[in-house]
């Protein structure tokens, strides 16, 4: 009687767990669906270009006159890594495509997508992933201080462990383990979210000191941190320009009128 009891509150916990996962896997695929559409749209829409550039003369000069001053964020997203991905993999095959994503180099930038027209000297914030310290160097060039720091790297990932003969697609295994990383859990040998958003708000404090000192910070950086620094930037008070940091050289640009 005992061990029947025992086996239907395993069934139970077994058939929970099971319901629970199908359940994150639909959720996965729909959240996938959505965003490869809204994706699709905005590429309709959006401009495939960013022009960096100081604050204006004239705008500086208006705002001094009333004791204020115009200072501003550039979080420019990374050029497109060199590297080819299968639609179906396994988590093993999966995992070792995210570990190849961070060693990639870029592909050559197109010069028509970016135009940097900035007049004043600037210090430019990289991460210190391969895809991040290339695009700034093909941007940059020698013109000015690039600084390279791990603070702005992209958040960890971590596929997680499944048998061998599942396959599925890959932005679906990468969506599923971010998921679970999201949910705290799936973090082992790598940061939590918890420790990620501390890094965010260091971020955050290091790129508005740069803004007070230069007028204009620009950081090259990468899609979720750089979205995670926009919103933590907002809540500091910071107003969103422009916002196309999803894609590859694309950025979202933040400005806030300060005291002088």
């Amino acid at each position: 009687m005992l061990s029947n009891k025992r086996e239907c509150k395993k069934y139970q916990i077994d058939s929970l767990f099971s319901h629970m996962l199908k359940f994150l896997l639909s959720f996965v695929i729909v959240i996938n669906i959505s965003i490869a559409s809204c994706f699709g749209q905005q590429l309709k829409n959006d401009l495939p270009f960013t022009s960096i550039e100081d604050v204006s003369e004239f705008t500086q000069k208006k705002l001094l006159k009333r004791g204020h001053r115009k200072i501003q964020i550039y979080l420019i997203r990374h050029a497109k890594p060199n590297l080819k991905k299968r639609f179906l993999s396994s988590a093993d095959q999966a995992q070792n495509y995210v570990e190849s994503y961070s060693k990639a180099p870029i592909h050559e930038i197109d010069s028509g997508k970016v135009r940097v027209d900035l007049n004043k000297p600037h210090q430019i914030y990289c991460s210190n992933l391969v895809r991040s310290q290339e695009t700034a160097l093909a941007l940059f060039g020698d013109s000015y201080v690039i600084v390279s720091d791990s603070v702005f790297r992209e958040f960890e990932l971590k596929i997680v462990r499944a048998s061998s003969v599942v396959k599925l697609p890959l932005d679906l295994w990468k969506g599923v383990s971010r998921l679970f990383w999201l949910l705290g859990c799936n973090h082992e040998g790598i940061e939590s979210y918890k420790e990620a958003k501390k890094r965010v708000v260091l971020s955050a404090d290091n790129l508005e000191k740069l803004a007070n000192q230069e007028e204009t910070a620009i950081l090259v950086g990468h899609g979720m941190i750089n979205g995670a620094i926009a919103k933590e930037l907002k809540k500091r008070g910071w107003d969103v320009k422009s916002k196309k940091g999803h894609l590859n050289l694309g950025a979202t640009i933040l400005q806030k009128i300060i005291p002088n």
